[in-house]
């Protein structure tokens, strides 16, 4: 099918005039073409607005600083609003002074004049920054501490820290974009994480537990927290408080998140308390009674949240994260890769919500109200993969950890799933039981490098995703 028609040529124009304006020019120490990068913060921008004369403007943003165009030349060509743009974009230099006398002044000019900048000026600023932070990111990850020596900051890493930190409060208005918080997640990950509230744990009381992270009230009753166990990574949290307060603005059930905390070994997120609440993985354990009403409550939930447009300039599509998972798996080989990949390709894709972690655990029940937790995984996509993970967790032939984590037996577990399914498919559960048997693959090879492997796993996989008998 052909592409449908669009007219690209102003960004076409910009796009050439850029490759001109770069000619013969190397990125810094990369062995490529400067207008790589260009083309990079162009594709950044295009996921926050399809608007041309910002993705021109993309395009031309180092015209000015890096080469002998003028900005009286972007307006001739390409508008006022481009040219304006650019000139934002552009750090003043007197060619007299030694660059690295200067660069901290300048800096902090264009912090200053980003803060201030006009909404279209920080999409294109987004672009740019996040394609230099990627950069440093990778580099960093090649050289460690030695990448700070080719940069002409006199204060070395700590200069470049203050300098992205300060661009990311600048910036703060795109919070919550996908491209925002990239940005943010490598900046924590290149430099120091962010500070955290050292809490006194005599304060706290213990309200749940899982395998991952346990949970705590405080006794003032107005907050509450999850402090993750010390194998989990210090970005895991992080990832949970931005995106726990971003489907938070959506408007979706879901309690605010207060800020990082850390009991000195442990680092967890501090969260508006919902008082009263109870999971649905405890309220089937403590009231068998009511076992298949809680059961059937759920799945109206999760079709409820299934049917939830989603802000895609915000959230990552899921397929992404088992794109990743696929590509790094060891317990694949080549074909096997192609297999799962080809699978994933079938699923039709959509634009609605995905909780990522979806299971009884991780919806709270408190005064007739229902809150979605454990968010970090949030997405769009097609409703299959959250039911993947719901397959997942109900197959699981160790008693010990259903016990553990969702207080119920295995085979309450695969009981659970029935009426779930039931509920949530109706007439059509037993024609897409094989299906969700094969989204459940997904979260087997998601897993397989980070916790214990079983054998059943392997069982599970050769049956439904290799046609293995």
């Amino acid at each position: 099918m052909a592409n449908k028609y669009l007219d690209t040529s102003f960004v076409d124009k910009a796009i050439k005039f850029a490759v001109d304006a770069h000619a013969d020019s190397e990125r810094r120490g990369k062995g490529f073409p400067y207008v790589i990068h260009v083309l990079e913060a162009m594709e950044i921008v295009a996921t926050l607005t399809n608007d041309p004369e910002l993705l021109a403007a993309a395009a031309l943003h180092d015209t000015v600083e890096d080469t002998d165009v003028t900005v009286e030349q972007i307006r001739a060509e390409f508008g006022d609003r481009v040219a304006a743009i650019v000139h934002a974009e552009s750090d003043e230099i007197d060619p007299d002074i030694p660059e690295c006398d200067t660069w901290r002044a300048r800096k902090q000019a264009a912090i200053d004049r980003l803060r201030c900048a006009s909404h279209d000026a920080k999409i294109v600023a987004m672009g740019d920054k996040l394609s230099n932070m990627r950069a440093i990111a990778r580099d960093y990850d090649a050289k460690g501490d030695e990448l700070w020596k080719i940069f002409h900051a006199p204060g070395g890493k700590p200069d470049h820290e203050w300098h992205y930190r300060g661009l990311a409060k600048s910036l703060c208005e795109l919070s919550g974009t996908a491209a925002y918080e990239e940005f943010t997640s490598l900046i924590d990950h290149v430099f120091t994480a962010p500070e955290m509230e050292l809490v006194d744990m005599s304060e706290w009381e213990v309200s749940g537990d899982g395998y991952t992270a346990v949970s705590y009230n405080h006794k003032d009753g107005k907050k509450m927290m999850k402090l993750y166990s010390d194998f989990i990574p210090v970005n895991v949290p992080q990832k949970e408080l931005r995106i726990a307060n971003a489907v938070h603005d959506m408007g979706l059930p879901t309690p605010r998140g207060l800020g990082l905390v850390t009991d000195g070994t442990r680092v967890g997120v501090e969260f508006e308390r919902v008082t009263g609440k109870r999971s649905y993985s405890r309220l089937l354990a403590d009231e068998p009674g009511n076992f298949e009403k809680y059961m059937r409550d759920f799945a109206r939930m999760c079709r409820q949240l299934h049917s939830t447009p989603c802000n895609t300039k915000v959230f990552k599509p899921v397929e992404a994260r088992f794109m990743k998972a696929v590509s790094t798996c060891s317990r694949l080989n080549e074909e096997q890769r192609r297999i799962v990949v080809d699978f994933m390709t079938s699923v039709p894709s959509t634009t609605t919500c995905i909780h990522g972690d979806m299971h009884m655990g991780n919806l709270l029940l408190a005064g007739g109200k229902n809150y979605w937790i454990d968010l970090q995984d949030f997405a769009y996509g097609n409703p299959l993969f959250d039911l993947g993970m719901l397959k997942f967790v109900s197959v699981s032939p160790s008693e010990e950890i259903a016990r553990n984590t969702f207080h119920i037996s295995c085979a309450q577990m695969r009981q659970a799933w029935d009426i779930f399914a039931d509920e949530y498919f109706g007439p059509e559960a037993a024609e897409m039981e094989e299906m969700v048997c094969k989204m459940a693959c997904l979260y087997i090879i998601y897993f397989a490098d980070m916790i214990q492997f079983f054998p059943w796993e392997q069982e599970w996989l050769d049956r439904y995703m290799f046609n293995k008998q």
